[in-house]
C-alpha cells in the first residue's frame, strides 16, 4: 500500500498533505509511517509532509451534524430499560438487563444496515413469518416475538427522536452521507484499507466514493470477481460479498507464490473446484514439487494446557534468539494467554497486549466487588479480608501498621472467636475480648476497633439501602463514590492505570443517569455494576516490546517477523457464533443482517490471512484435558490432511519437542550449589528471641517437640487457621466454659450467676438457670447455622449430671473466681508465669483450681510423671502467700457422670509442681547458654503439628 500511494503521487512528493490514509485500527498507523519513511528515502526523500493517516470513525468524526445531541452508551440503555418497564407486558419476568443487551445488538444491526421498521405491524409480522417460512400469521410466538421488537424498537426511536437525541449508529450513518456529499468534489485523495465487516450503509457509502474516484480501496486477501457465489462459510466470503455489493468487477492483486497458492488449494472448496482432497492434494504436489510449507509452518499437539503454554514460550525465546524482533501471540483462549504471559515474564520477556482484559479481571474492580459484597452481605469474613489486604485500601507508607491491624482483626477476632460475617459481631466480640485481656494487652486492639468503626461508618448510607426497595440510580452510584472516598480507595486508584479506567466508567454511568431519571433496586444496580465491568477493558498503555499478544479480532493489517496461533482448536476456532434471543438465521437472511455464518466466515478470513502474516509460523493445539480428547479446528485438520496427501511427512517440529523434554529448556533461577542434605533440625534460639513469659500451653509445647517451640514461641510463627462454617470441638469447648462463667460468676448480657443455695431441693431451679444461660450463649451459634443446635442440646443434656457434681463439691468448697487471668512475676528462676484459671475454688484457708474439659485430657500416668504440665502448672501459677493451692483436677464434661480425674492434692502436687518449676528453670538457662531445640520426630506430636512446612520431617526422618 506504501508503495503505491508513493507512486501514485511521485509527482507531489514530499509534500503529501492532501492524501488521507484510513485504517481500521490506528494502531497499525506507526508501522504504516515507518514504511512510507523507508520507502520514501530511496527515492531520495528524507522526510514526508503528509500523509494524514488516522482511524475510519476518527475521520468521519470531523462532519459536524446540527440539531442532535450525541448520547453515551450508558444513557441509550437506560433509555431503552425505561420504554422495557413500560411495556412489561410484552416480556413478563425475564432479566430486564439481559434484554436490553440483545434489543441494543439486533437494534445496532438494524440500524447500520439500514432494515427500517415499518409503522405498520402487520407488514411487519408478514416479513417475519416469510423468513420463518411460514404462510400463517397467527402463530404465537412468532407474532409474540415480531410484536416486541417493533414496539420497543418504535417505542425507543420515537423516544430519541422527541428529545432531540441521537446515539452512536444513528450518527454514523449521518456522518457517512454528509462526508459523501462533501468530497465526491474535493480535493482529498482517500486511502482505506481493509474494512471487511462493513454494513450495508458503508458498503453503499464506499460504492459511492469508489465512484467518484475520490476513494482508493485496499483488501487483504486473494479474493476475485467470481461468476459463482462462494458458500456461505469461506474464507473468502467475506470479501468476495464485499466485492459483490460493490460492484467491483476488475481488482488487482499482488503476485501470488506457492505458500500462498498451497493455502488456497487446502482451503478452496468453492463450487468450481469441487474435487476431492487427495486429487487437489496430488495435483499441487505435481505442480509444485518442492513442499512449500517446509521450515515455515509447523504445528505442535500438546498433551496438556501448561505443555502448550511450555510450547509457546519456548518457541517465543527462540525466535528472539534468531534474532526477529516483532514477533505475535494470537489466540482466543485467554486462560492460556494468562499462562503465557507468566512464563514469558518468569523468562523477561514482557508482552504488548493488545486485547487487554475485562474490567472484572483488574484487582481494582476486584476491591470495588469485595466493597459492594462488604455491603450488601453484612461484611463476610471473606470479602472484609481481602479488601484490607488489598493494595488499594491504604496507602503504602501507613501499610505495615495498617496489616498489622488486620492480621490482629484476623487472628484475634474472626478466626479466635470464629465469626463469619456482621460488622456488629466483630464489634461485640471485640469489646468481649478487650475486657477479658489485661489494659495493655487491650489497648493494641484499639486500631482493630477504629477500623471496623470505619467500615462501618462508609457502609451505612449504602447498606440502608440495600433492603429499602427502589431508588434514585444516581443516589446508589454518588453513595458508592462517597463510600469509597470515606475509605480512601478513591485515590489510591487513581494511582493506578486500571483504577482510573474503573474510575472512568463509573463516572460515565453517573453522567447517565444525571440526565435520565432511573430507579432501581439494589439487585437491579449490581447487575448494572456488574456487567459494566465484564462489558469494559482495561488496556495497559502501549510499550514497545518486541511481542504482541492479541485475539483473532485483534489481528487486522498485523505483519509479523513470526508468529504463533495458539489453541487452534474447535472449541475457539471457529468457536460458537454468538446467540441471540430473536430471530434465527433465516429469519435474519431475509432483513439483510447477518447470520452465524457470517460471523464464522470471517474468524475463517482471519485464521487464512494470519497464515500469510508471518515468514515463520507455529500452530499449537491440545490433545486432551484432564483426560478427555480435545477436538482440533477442522481448518487445523483441513491444512494437514492436505499436506500429508500431497507430500507425506509431517508438521511437527522435532527440534521444538527435543526441547520441550529437556530439562534444561526451564526458565529457572538456579543456585550456584545444591542445597545441603536435610537434617532433624536443631537451632538455637538468639537470646533476644528467648520467651520470658510461659504460659501453660507454651510449656507444653516446649516439652511436646522444643523445635515447634522454637518456630511458634521463638520466631513467632503462626499457623494460618480457616474461619470453621460449623463449631468443632474446640468451639463448642470455649461456648461450655462461657455457660459455666455465667453461672459461677458475672458475664454482661447472659443470666445468671447463681444465688440460691446447692441443697437438693434447689436443683432444678440451677439446672433451670443453666438452661437458660445456654441457649442465650448458644444462640448466635444457632442463627449461623441450624445444625448447630446439635451442640447446644449435648451440652444441655449433660448439665444435669454438671449440678449433682456441683451440689457434692459445694459441701466442701466455694466457688471464688472463674476465667480468671493470673500472672507470676518471675515465679520461676527469673520467668514468669501466665494463664487463665477456669475456676478457682477455696475452703477459706486453701485454693483448689478445676478444669474443665469438652474434649480428651492427659492421662494421670503422663500427669504424674511431668509429661503432661497443665495441672501443676496451674498450681505454680495460682499459688499465694496466703493460700496455698491444696487440690487441682480435671472435669470431663463429656461423660455420662461428671467426677474429677487427674486429681492431684497435697505433698504429691506440691512435689510435682515444685520439679515442673525447677524443670522450667533450667530448660530457660540451656537456651540461653545455646543448647539446640531438636524436632523430635514424635508421631503423636507430629500429627498436628503446624509447624510440619517448617520442619520438613519427611526431609529429613529416613536419614
Amino acid at each position: 500500500m506504501a508503495h503505491t500511494l508513493l507512486q501514485a503521487h511521485r509527482n507531489a512528493l514530499p509534500r503529501l498533505e492532501h492524501v488521507t490514509v484510513l485504517l481500521p485500527d490506528i494502531g497499525a498507523a506507526a508501522r504504516l509511517r515507518d514504511i512510507l519513511l523507508t520507502q520514501a528515502s530511496t527515492l531520495g526523500y528524507p522526510a514526508l509532509l503528509g500523509p494524514h493517516i488516522q482511524s475510519w470513525q476518527e475521520w468521519l468524526n470531523r462532519q459536524q451534524l446540527d440539531n442532535a445531541t450525541l448520547i453515551s452508551d450508558y444513557r441509550r440503555e437506560l433509555i431503552l430499560l425505561d420504554a422495557l418497564r413500560q411495556h412489561a407486558e410484552l416480556f413478563g419476568t425475564g432479566n430486564l438487563w439481559a434484554l436490553t443487551d440483545s434489543l441494543l445488538t439486533l437494534f445496532d444491526e438494524l440500524t447500520l444496515n439500514r432494515v427500517g421498521l415499518p409503522r405498520d405491524i402487520d407488514d411487519f409480522t408478514r416479513r417475519i413469518a416469510s423468513g420463518y417460512g411460514l404462510t400463517e400469521l397467527n402463530v404465537e410466538a412468532m407474532d409474540r416475538e415480531a410484536h416486541l421488537v417493533h414496539t420497543l424498537w418504535h417505542a425507543w426511536h420515537d423516544e430519541l427522536h422527541e428529545r432531540g437525541l441521537i446515539e452512536r449508529n444513528t450518527r454514523h450513518l449521518l456522518q457517512l452521507s454528509a462526508s459523501a456529499e462533501t468530497h465526491l468534489n474535493g480535493q482529498e485523495n482517500i486511502y482505506l484499507l481493509s474494512p471487511l465487516s462493513a454494513s450495508r450503509a458503508e458498503r453503499e457509502w464506499l460504492a459511492t466514493m469508489l465512484q467518484s474516484g475520490r476513494l482508493t480501496l485496499f483488501l487483504h486477501g486473494h479474493s476475485k470477481p467470481r461468476a459463482n457465489p462462494l458458500p456461505t462459510y469461506h474464507p473468502e466470503a467475506p470479501l468476495q460479498q464485499l466485492l459483490t455489493a460493490l460492484s467491483v468487477d476488475r481488482i488487482q492483486c499482488e503476485s501470488e507464490h506457492s505458500y500462498s497458492r498451497f493455502l488456497d488449494s487446502v482451503y478452496s472448496t468453492v463450487p468450481e473446484c469441487d474435487a476431492p482432497l487427495r486429487e487437489r492434494a496430488t495435483a499441487f504436489a505435481a505442480e509444485v514439487p518442492d513442499d512449500p510449507l517446509a521450515d515455515r509452518l509447523f504445528i505442535h499437539g500438546a498433551n496438556s494446557d501448561e505443555e502448550e503454554a511450555r510450547a509457546v514460550e519456548l518457541q517465543v525465546r527462540r525466535w528472539l534468539l534468531d534474532g526477529h524482533r516483532r514477533i505475535g501471540i494470537v489466540t482466543e483462549n485467554r486462560r492460556l494467554a494468562r499462562r503465557v504471559r507468566a512464563l514469558l515474564e518468569r523468562s523477561g520477556i514482557h508482552l504488548e497486549d493488545a486485547a487487554g482484559w475485562a474490567l472484572s479481571t483488574t484487582s481494582a474492580a476486584a476491591a470495588l466487588e469485595r466493597w459492594l459484597q462488604c455491603v450488601e452481605e453484612d461484611f463476610p469474613y471473606r470479602a472484609m479480608l481481602d479488601l484490607l489486604k488489598s493494595p488499594f485500601f491504604i496507602e503504602d507508607s501507613l501499610r505495615e501498621e495498617h496489616l498489622a491491624s488486620v492480621y490482629r482483626l484476623e487472628q484475634d477476632i474472626v478466626l479466635h472467636e470464629n465469626i463469619a460475617s456482621g460488622i456488629e459481631r466483630y464489634q461485640q466480640h471485640l469489646a468481649f475480648r478487650q475486657q477479658r485481656l489485661p489494659d495493655e494487652l487491650a489497648e493494641q486492639l484499639q486500631s482493630v476497633s477504629l477500623l471496623l468503626a470505619r467500615l462501618q461508618q462508609a457502609a451505612a448510607p449504602l447498606s440502608q439501602r440495600v433492603t429499602r426497595g427502589e431508588s434514585d440510580a444516581g443516589e446508589l452510584l454518588l453513595l458508592v463514590q462517597k463510600s469509597l472516598e470515606q475509605l480512601g480507595l478513591v485515590h489510591q486508584l487513581e494511582a493506578d492505570a486500571a483504577g482510573m479506567r474503573l474510575l472512568e466508567e463509573l463516572q460515565k454511568m453517573h453522567q447517565a443517569v444525571s440526565h435520565e431519571k432511573t430507579a432501581m433496586d439494589w439487585v437491579a444496580f449490581r447487575s448494572w455494576v456488574g456487567r459494566t465491568l465484564e462489558r469494559y477493558n482495561f488496556q495497559p498503555p502501549a510499550t514497545t516490546q518486541s511481542v504482541m499478544l492479541s485475539g483473532l479480532s485483534q489481528t487486522p493489517l498485523a505483519r509479523f517477523d513470526a508468529l504463533v496461533i495458539a489453541a487452534v482448536e474447535k472449541e475457539h476456532l471457529p468457536g460458537t457464533p454468538p446467540a441471540t434471543p430473536f430471530f434465527n438465521d433465516s429469519v435474519r437472511r431475509e432483513l439483510g443482517l447477518p447470520t452465524a455464518d457470517t460471523h464464522l466466515a470471517e474468524r475463517y478470513y482471519h485464521f487464512r490471512r494470519l497464515l500469510e502474516c508471518a515468514p515463520h509460523i507455529l500452530l499449537t493445539h491440545r490433545r486432551q484435558h484432564d483426560g478427555e480428547e480435545i477436538a482440533p479446528s477442522p481448518w487445523l485438520e483441513l491444512l494437514q490432511a492436505f499436506h500429508q496427501q500431497a507430500y507425506g511427512g509431517t508438521l511437527v517440529d522435532k527440534a521444538l519437542n527435543g526441547l520441550l523434554a529437556n530439562p534444561q529448556s526451564l526458565m529457572v533461577q538456579r543456585q550456584l550449589s545444591l542445597p545441603p542434605r536435610s537434617r532433624m533440625p536443631q537451632p538455637a534460639l538468639q537470646p533476644a528471641l528467648i520467651p520470658s513469659r510461659y504460659s501453660a500451653s507454651a510449656y507444653q509445647q516446649l516439652m511436646d517437640c522444643p523445635y515447634q517451640f522454637f518456630a511458634a514461641r521463638g520466631l513467632g510463627l503462626a499457623a494460618p487457621e480457616a474461619i470453621r462454617e460449623a463449631l468443632e470441638k474446640s468451639d463448642y469447648g470455649e461456648r461450655v466454659h462461657r455457660c459455666l462463667q455465667a453461672f459461677h460468676g458475672n458475664v454482661a448480657e447472659l443470666p445468671g450467676p447463681y444465688s440460691g443455695s446447692w441443697e437438693a431441693k434447689r436443683r432444678d431451679d440451677a439446672i433451670q438457670l443453666l438452661n437458660e444461660i445456654s441457649e442465650a450463649v448458644f444462640a448466635k451459634d444457632l442463627e449461623d447455622n441450624f445444625l448447630h443446635r446439635g451442640w447446644l442440646q449435648r451440652w444441655v443434656a449433660q448439665i444435669p449430671a454438671y449440678i449433682d457434681w456441683q451440689m457434692e463439691r459445694a459441701e466442701c468448697w466455694r466457688v471464688a473466681e472463674v476465667e480468671q487471668q493470673v500472672e507470676q512475676q518471675q515465679a520461676v528462676a527469673g520467668v514468669s508465669l501466665h494463664g487463665r484459671l477456669d475456676r478457682c475454688d477455696t475452703n477459706g484457708e486453701q485454693l483448689a483450681i478445676v478444669d474443665y474439659k469438652t474434649g480428651q485430657s492427659p492421662d494421670f500416668e503422663e500427669v504424674l510423671s511431668g509429661e503432661a504440665i497443665q495441672l501443676p502448672f496451674y498450681a505454680l501459677l495460682a499459688e499465694t502467700s496466703e493460700q496455698k493451692v491444696e487440690r487441682v483436677e480435671y472435669l470431663p464434661l463429656d461423660e455420662r457422670k461428671v467426677a474429677g480425674k487427674s486429681v492431684l492434692e497435697e505433698q504429691a502436687l506440691w512435689d510435682l509442681s515444685h520439679d515442673v518449676g525447677q524443670r522450667l528453670g533450667i530448660l530457660q538457662k540451656q537456651m540461653h547458654e545455646g543448647v539446640g531445640l531438636p524436632a523430635w520426630g514424635d508421631e503423636l506430636t507430629c500429627g498436628y503439628c503446624q509447624m510440619s512446612g517448617v520442619c520438613r520431617r519427611q526431609a529429613w526422618e529416613r536419614q
